[in-house]
Protein backbone atom coordinates (compact mmCIF):
# COMPACT_ATOMS: atom_id res chain seq x y z
CA UNK A 1 0.00 0.00 0.00
CA UNK A 2 0.89 3.56 -1.05
CA UNK A 3 -0.37 7.10 0.87
CA UNK A 4 -0.59 8.97 -2.56
CA UNK A 5 -2.24 12.08 -0.62
CA UNK A 6 -3.57 12.81 3.14
CA UNK A 7 -6.05 15.19 3.89
CA UNK A 8 -4.53 18.37 6.95
CA UNK A 9 -7.85 18.01 9.16
CA UNK A 10 -7.14 13.90 9.66
CA UNK A 11 -7.11 13.62 13.52
CA UNK A 12 -5.03 11.35 15.76
CA UNK A 13 -7.42 8.16 17.61
CA UNK A 14 -8.82 4.35 16.81
CA UNK A 15 -11.19 4.52 13.72
CA UNK A 16 -13.44 1.50 12.66
CA UNK A 17 -15.07 0.29 9.64
CA UNK A 18 -18.25 2.19 9.50
CA UNK A 19 -19.12 1.31 5.62
CA UNK A 20 -17.61 0.39 2.84
CA UNK A 21 -17.68 1.62 -1.55
CA UNK A 22 -16.10 0.73 -4.40
CA UNK A 23 -14.03 3.85 -3.62
CA UNK A 24 -14.17 4.56 -0.07
CA UNK A 25 -14.05 2.97 3.06
CA UNK A 26 -14.87 4.83 6.04
CA UNK A 27 -14.02 4.35 9.43
CA UNK A 28 -15.38 6.28 12.62
CA UNK A 29 -13.46 7.24 15.79
CA UNK A 30 -13.58 9.55 18.73
CA UNK A 31 -16.41 11.60 18.93
CA UNK A 32 -17.94 10.64 15.86
CA UNK A 33 -14.90 12.30 13.53
CA UNK A 34 -14.66 10.33 10.41
CA UNK A 35 -11.79 9.51 8.11
CA UNK A 36 -11.92 7.84 4.60
CA UNK A 37 -9.18 6.13 2.78
CA UNK A 38 -10.10 6.19 -0.89
CA UNK A 39 -8.87 5.59 -4.05
CA UNK A 40 -7.62 8.37 -6.83
CA UNK A 41 -10.68 8.44 -8.13
CA UNK A 42 -12.47 10.14 -5.09
CA UNK A 43 -9.14 12.03 -4.72
CA UNK A 44 -7.92 14.41 -1.67
CA UNK A 45 -10.00 15.82 0.89
CA UNK A 46 -9.71 17.12 4.38
CA UNK A 47 -10.40 13.89 5.65
CA UNK A 48 -8.87 11.33 2.92
CA UNK A 49 -6.41 9.10 2.96
CA UNK A 50 -5.89 8.46 -0.82
CA UNK A 51 -4.30 5.20 -1.49
CA UNK A 52 -2.91 3.54 -4.55
CA UNK A 53 -4.42 0.57 -3.60
CA UNK A 54 -7.86 -0.13 -1.64
CA UNK A 55 -7.77 -2.20 1.46
CA UNK A 56 -10.75 -3.69 0.92
CA UNK A 57 -10.57 -6.35 4.16
CA UNK A 58 -9.58 -3.45 6.08
CA UNK A 59 -11.55 -2.91 9.70
CA UNK A 60 -9.89 -0.74 11.72
CA UNK A 61 -7.43 2.21 11.43
CA UNK A 62 -5.02 3.76 14.07
CA UNK A 63 -3.92 7.59 13.16
CA UNK A 64 -0.69 8.81 15.28
CA UNK A 65 1.20 11.99 13.82
CA UNK A 66 3.87 10.14 11.65
CA UNK A 67 2.11 6.57 11.34
CA UNK A 68 -1.03 5.31 9.89
CA UNK A 69 -1.69 1.70 10.79
CA UNK A 70 -4.15 -0.05 8.65
CA UNK A 71 -4.90 -3.14 10.69
CA UNK A 72 -1.32 -4.32 10.85
CA UNK A 73 -0.02 -3.02 8.19
CA UNK A 74 2.12 0.15 9.02
CA UNK A 75 2.12 3.16 6.16
CA UNK A 76 4.55 6.40 7.32
CA UNK A 77 2.95 9.62 6.65
CA UNK A 78 4.72 11.95 4.39
CA UNK A 79 4.26 15.36 5.18
CA UNK A 80 5.08 16.51 1.54
CA UNK A 81 1.89 14.62 0.88
CA UNK A 82 -0.36 16.41 2.96
CA UNK A 83 -3.53 18.33 1.13
CA UNK A 84 -4.14 21.37 1.65
CA UNK A 85 -7.70 22.00 1.79
CA UNK A 86 -8.23 25.28 2.38
CA UNK A 87 -10.78 26.94 -0.01
CA UNK A 88 -8.94 28.63 -2.91
CA UNK A 89 -7.35 32.32 -2.43
CA UNK A 90 -8.04 33.64 -5.86
CA UNK A 91 -8.49 37.03 -7.80
CA UNK A 92 -12.31 37.71 -8.01
CA UNK A 93 -13.77 40.25 -10.02
CA UNK A 94 -18.12 40.14 -9.40
CA UNK A 95 -19.15 40.80 -12.38
CA UNK A 96 -17.29 37.23 -13.69
CA UNK A 97 -18.10 35.62 -10.75
CA UNK A 98 -22.18 36.08 -11.21
CA UNK A 99 -21.95 35.27 -14.78
CA UNK A 100 -20.23 31.81 -14.12
CA UNK A 101 -22.76 31.48 -11.65
CA UNK A 102 -25.61 31.69 -14.27
CA UNK A 103 -23.75 29.11 -16.28
CA UNK A 104 -23.43 26.77 -13.23
CA UNK A 105 -27.00 27.20 -12.68
CA UNK A 106 -28.13 26.62 -16.36
CA UNK A 107 -25.71 23.22 -16.66
CA UNK A 108 -27.12 22.25 -13.12
CA UNK A 109 -30.53 22.56 -14.50
CA UNK A 110 -29.88 20.38 -17.56
CA UNK A 111 -27.57 17.58 -16.60
CA UNK A 112 -27.96 17.30 -12.56
CA UNK A 113 -29.73 13.78 -11.80
CA UNK A 114 -33.39 13.17 -10.81
CA UNK A 115 -34.62 13.66 -7.23
CA UNK A 116 -31.53 16.17 -6.31
CA UNK A 117 -32.01 19.71 -5.29
CA UNK A 118 -30.96 21.12 -8.52
CA UNK A 119 -34.69 21.16 -9.15
CA UNK A 120 -34.08 24.75 -7.93
CA UNK A 121 -32.73 25.67 -11.36
CA UNK A 122 -35.61 23.54 -13.98
CA UNK A 123 -39.20 23.86 -12.97
CA UNK A 124 -39.26 20.56 -15.05
CA UNK A 125 -37.39 18.91 -12.83
CA UNK A 126 -39.85 18.92 -10.47
CA UNK A 127 -42.12 16.02 -12.31
CA UNK A 128 -39.03 13.41 -10.91
CA UNK A 129 -40.64 13.50 -7.99
CA UNK A 130 -44.21 11.67 -7.76
CA UNK A 131 -44.91 10.33 -5.09
CA UNK A 132 -47.36 11.83 -1.94
CA UNK A 133 -44.15 11.35 0.30
CA UNK A 134 -41.55 12.56 -2.74
CA UNK A 135 -43.66 15.53 -3.78
CA UNK A 136 -44.13 16.45 0.42
CA UNK A 137 -40.33 16.35 0.92
CA UNK A 138 -40.32 18.51 -2.83
CA UNK A 139 -42.59 21.61 -0.61
CA UNK A 140 -40.14 21.01 2.73
CA UNK A 141 -36.92 21.73 0.06
CA UNK A 142 -38.77 24.64 -1.90
CA UNK A 143 -39.38 26.38 1.55
CA UNK A 144 -35.99 25.46 3.18
CA UNK A 145 -34.33 26.93 0.02
CA UNK A 146 -36.79 29.97 0.04
CA UNK A 147 -35.76 30.41 3.41
CA UNK A 148 -31.98 30.46 3.00
CA UNK A 149 -32.63 32.78 -0.06
CA UNK A 150 -34.66 35.31 1.70
CA UNK A 151 -32.05 35.59 4.57
CA UNK A 152 -33.48 33.47 7.34
CA UNK A 153 -30.55 31.39 7.46
CA UNK A 154 -31.24 29.67 10.60
CA UNK A 155 -35.06 28.13 9.95
CA UNK A 156 -33.81 27.45 6.22
CA UNK A 157 -30.86 25.23 7.95
CA UNK A 158 -33.60 23.67 10.30
CA UNK A 159 -35.96 22.63 7.43
CA UNK A 160 -33.39 21.29 5.04
CA UNK A 161 -31.29 19.56 7.83
CA UNK A 162 -31.18 15.58 7.50
CA UNK A 163 -34.18 15.80 4.64
CA UNK A 164 -33.58 13.44 1.76
CA UNK A 165 -32.90 10.12 0.63
CA UNK A 166 -29.17 8.27 1.64
CA UNK A 167 -25.99 7.82 3.17
CA UNK A 168 -25.75 12.00 3.30
CA UNK A 169 -29.54 13.26 2.70
CA UNK A 170 -29.82 16.20 0.19
CA UNK A 171 -30.81 18.68 2.89
CA UNK A 172 -27.33 17.88 4.70
CA UNK A 173 -25.49 18.15 1.37
CA UNK A 174 -27.11 21.30 0.34
CA UNK A 175 -26.16 23.13 3.62
CA UNK A 176 -22.28 21.80 2.82
CA UNK A 177 -22.64 23.65 -0.58
CA UNK A 178 -23.85 26.79 0.96
CA UNK A 179 -21.16 26.75 3.70
CA UNK A 180 -18.40 26.31 1.52
CA UNK A 181 -20.23 29.29 -1.13
CA UNK A 182 -20.35 31.55 1.77
CA UNK A 183 -16.33 30.77 2.60
CA UNK A 184 -15.51 31.02 -0.80
CA UNK A 185 -16.90 34.50 -1.17
CA UNK A 186 -15.68 35.88 2.41
CA UNK A 187 -11.83 34.63 1.35
CA UNK A 188 -12.40 36.47 -1.80
CA UNK A 189 -14.45 39.33 -2.42
CA UNK A 190 -12.12 41.49 -0.51
CA UNK A 191 -9.97 44.66 -1.27
CA UNK A 192 -7.03 43.10 -0.53
CA UNK A 193 -7.72 41.27 -4.06
CA UNK A 194 -9.22 44.24 -5.72
CA UNK A 195 -12.56 43.15 -5.73
CA UNK A 196 -14.24 46.73 -4.71
CA UNK A 197 -15.61 45.44 -2.19
CA UNK A 198 -15.43 46.24 1.62
CA UNK A 199 -13.95 43.34 3.80
CA UNK A 200 -16.51 40.79 4.12
CA UNK A 201 -17.76 38.48 7.77
CA UNK A 202 -20.02 36.11 7.02
CA UNK A 203 -19.41 34.78 10.19
CA UNK A 204 -23.03 35.63 11.61
CA UNK A 205 -24.38 33.89 8.26
CA UNK A 206 -22.46 30.79 8.76
CA UNK A 207 -23.09 30.44 12.17
CA UNK A 208 -26.35 30.64 11.49
CA UNK A 209 -26.32 27.92 9.13
CA UNK A 210 -23.90 25.66 10.77
CA UNK A 211 -25.33 25.85 14.20
CA UNK A 212 -28.92 24.23 13.10
CA UNK A 213 -27.80 22.35 10.31
CA UNK A 214 -25.83 19.78 12.61
CA UNK A 215 -27.77 16.16 12.92
CA UNK A 216 -26.94 13.10 14.66
CA UNK A 217 -25.70 12.14 11.36
CA UNK A 218 -21.97 11.62 11.58
CA UNK A 219 -20.90 11.38 8.43
CA UNK A 220 -22.91 14.40 7.43
CA UNK A 221 -21.37 15.80 10.12
CA UNK A 222 -17.86 15.71 9.54
CA UNK A 223 -18.36 16.95 5.87
CA UNK A 224 -20.62 19.75 7.35
CA UNK A 225 -17.80 20.75 9.70
CA UNK A 226 -15.36 20.71 7.22
CA UNK A 227 -17.39 23.02 4.85
CA UNK A 228 -18.17 25.24 8.11
CA UNK A 229 -14.56 25.52 8.56
CA UNK A 230 -13.89 26.50 5.00
CA UNK A 231 -12.44 23.50 3.62
CA UNK A 232 -12.93 21.37 0.70
CA UNK A 233 -11.65 18.24 -1.32
CA UNK A 234 -10.34 18.23 -4.39
CA UNK A 235 -12.76 18.14 -6.49
CA UNK A 236 -14.89 21.15 -4.88
CA UNK A 237 -11.51 23.31 -4.80
CA UNK A 238 -10.94 22.82 -8.97
CA UNK A 239 -15.02 23.96 -9.03
CA UNK A 240 -14.98 27.15 -6.98
CA UNK A 241 -11.32 27.81 -9.21
CA UNK A 242 -13.44 27.60 -12.28
CA UNK A 243 -15.71 29.57 -10.44
CA UNK A 244 -13.17 32.49 -10.71
CA UNK A 245 -11.98 32.08 -14.03
CA UNK A 246 -12.59 32.71 -17.86
CA UNK A 247 -13.27 29.27 -19.24
CA UNK A 248 -16.59 28.43 -19.28
CA UNK A 249 -15.37 24.87 -20.87
CA UNK A 250 -12.90 24.35 -17.25
CA UNK A 251 -16.41 25.39 -15.23
CA UNK A 252 -18.39 22.62 -17.16
CA UNK A 253 -15.42 20.29 -16.77
CA UNK A 254 -15.63 20.32 -13.09
CA UNK A 255 -19.26 20.51 -12.07
CA UNK A 256 -19.42 17.88 -14.27
CA UNK A 257 -16.99 16.43 -12.31
CA UNK A 258 -18.45 16.86 -9.19
CA UNK A 259 -21.88 15.73 -10.13
CA UNK A 260 -20.43 12.12 -10.17
CA UNK A 261 -20.04 12.26 -6.31
CA UNK A 262 -22.80 10.06 -5.05
CA UNK A 263 -25.98 9.42 -6.64
CA UNK A 264 -27.37 13.25 -6.05
CA UNK A 265 -24.64 14.58 -3.41
CA UNK A 266 -22.71 16.23 -5.80
CA UNK A 267 -25.54 17.79 -7.43
CA UNK A 268 -27.04 18.62 -3.87
CA UNK A 269 -23.68 20.03 -2.78
CA UNK A 270 -23.52 22.11 -6.10
CA UNK A 271 -26.98 23.52 -5.60
CA UNK A 272 -26.46 24.83 -2.49
CA UNK A 273 -22.80 26.23 -3.46
CA UNK A 274 -24.54 28.64 -6.26
CA UNK A 275 -27.10 29.71 -2.73
CA UNK A 276 -24.15 30.02 -0.97
CA UNK A 277 -21.91 32.07 -3.07
CA UNK A 278 -25.41 34.07 -4.12
CA UNK A 279 -25.84 34.92 -0.48
CA UNK A 280 -22.35 36.45 0.03
CA UNK A 281 -23.05 38.65 -2.71
CA UNK A 282 -26.07 39.67 -1.61
CA UNK A 283 -23.93 40.36 1.78
CA UNK A 284 -21.47 42.42 -0.22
Amino acid sequence: MEILGYGDRIPPGIFALHSAFDNALNFRGPRGVMVSLVSRKTGNGPLNVVLKHLPRAARRIKITKLVLYIDENRLEVDPEKNYDSAVPRLPLEPALFKKNLRSLRDFLGRNAPEKSMCFLFSFSAENAFRTVFERTMLGKMKNGAALIEAGDYAKGARVLRGLGFGLTPSGDDFLCGCLTGLNFVEANLNPAVGSGFHSLDLSVIKDAVYHNAVTKNFISGSFTYCAYNGRVNEKTGKLLAALAGFSEKRLIAAARASLRSGHTSGADFCAGLVYGCEAGLRAA
